[in-house]
């Protein structure tokens, strides 16, 4: 952890995440991270694209099961891990640069659209998806207890709150 660089970063998801299940090693998703800046010219008075940058991601573990289930190809992201940056030749001789983020966290922007968070407490042998299906309740509400954040064991769509509750206006 000494002597690493951690980013934070804002960008879309380029590239649909692809999920490898490598044999009996940690389950793990690569997907393209891109963002375009974008400026003010002064002299038009129009807003213009700057040049578009990417960053492969790398997630592992249960941090890869859930980016393979809740996110798509275009999604605004929030991304936090360790950057690498590395030479290497490519397969014609060319040289290349490869930038890549050892993802610890990974979300979605909230700043561009809304979400609904579960938090997955699956019983042993259960996968997310499994879970997800099991704890909505008839009418498409979720379970709560009422009580966010407790971490009960046994609860287990505890943290879930529909759509919509608590927020002003609603």
């Amino acid at each position: 952890m000494f002597n690493e660089a951690q980013i934070s970063m804002t960008g879309y998801v380029a590239t649909q995440p692809r999920w490898r299940g490598i044999g009996s090693a940690s389950p793990n998703v690569t997907m393209r991270v891109a963002w375009t800046p974008r400026r003010l010219d002064k002299s038009t008075g129009e807003w213009a694209d700057g040049h578009t940058s990417y960053v492969s991601v790398l997630c592992w573990r249960k941090l890869a099961e859930n980016v393979a289930t809740c996110l798509r190809k275009g999604d605004p992201v929030l991304v936090r891990g360790r950057l690498t940056v590395r030479d290497y030749t490519d397969k014609d001789g060319v040289a290349r640069t490869a930038v890549e983020v050892d993802a610890s966290s990974v979300g979605h922007d909230l700043s561009r659209g809304v979400a609904q968070f579960q938090r997955t407490r699956p019983a042993t042998g259960q996968t997310a998806d499994e879970f997800a299906a099991g704890s909505s309740m008839p009418g498409g509400e979720f379970a709560s207890t009422g009580d966010l954040g407790a971490g009960r064991a046994g609860d287990r769509a505890a943290d879930a709150v529909p759509a919509g509750a608590g927020l002003p206006g609603s």
